[in-house]
């Protein structure tokens, strides 16, 4: 008897995992970059060349915007709040960016990423800095893509019956209109 119920039990989980799907919002992505992602790496860095041409930023306000458009990529925006400095002279600067990206999952930790990071567009104001701030870009943007490259926006929780099944067999990531799906592909 004892075993019967244990394979019905393995039965019953194998068939539940084997249709089993989870969501993540943008919402909780979101609640993740702008409450726990800075309490695992900085956001802050200087860039260019020390008392020549340099930016110090800040990165924050990081929101995303997951299947909007028709590639069904992840749009990221953000602050980055800066000081330009040219030959001892300091300039106060805020840069709005946005890139896009595309999810990947770790089946092995049960971690999403955003990975394959494109500048989609960006805007600098005071405007009269375009053009010296420009050269910063690539560096600004390869800070940002590493972060996100190795740190994940969500992770799944082992202690919930459910996102443990998910994790030891999910391989495919849907995107939707302000949803990731991670779903089974047994069948």
């Amino acid at each position: 008897m004892k075993k019967l119920l244990q394979s019905l039990l393995f039965i019953f989980f194998f068939i539940t995992a084997c249709h089993a799907s989870i969501n993540i919002t943008e919402g909780e992505i979101n609640s993740y970059l702008n409450n726990e992602l800075e309490k695992k790496i900085t956001l802050k860095d200087s860039v260019g060349i020390h008392k020549i041409f340099e930016l110090d930023y800040d990165l924050h306000d990081l929101s995303t915007q997951i299947g909007r458009t028709l590639e069904k990529n992840v749009e990221v925006s953000g602050t980055v709040d800066g000081l330009l400095k040219i030959k001892r002279k300091h300039y106060p600067v805020k840069i709005n960016i946005n890139i896009t990206t595309m999810p990947y999952y770790d089946p092995n930790r049960g971690e999403l990423f955003l990975k394959d990071i494109n500048l989609k567009k960006w805007k600098i104001s005071p405007a009269k800095y375009q053009d010296d701030l420009r050269y910063f870009m690539p560096f600004i943007i390869d800070g940002l893509s590493s972060i996100l490259n190795s740190t994940p926006v969500y992770t799944l929780d082992e202690s919930k019956t459910k996102e443990l099944l998910i994790k030891k067999v999910a391989k495919k990531i849907i995107v939707v209109d302000g949803v990731l799906k991670l779903e089974t592909t047994i069948f």
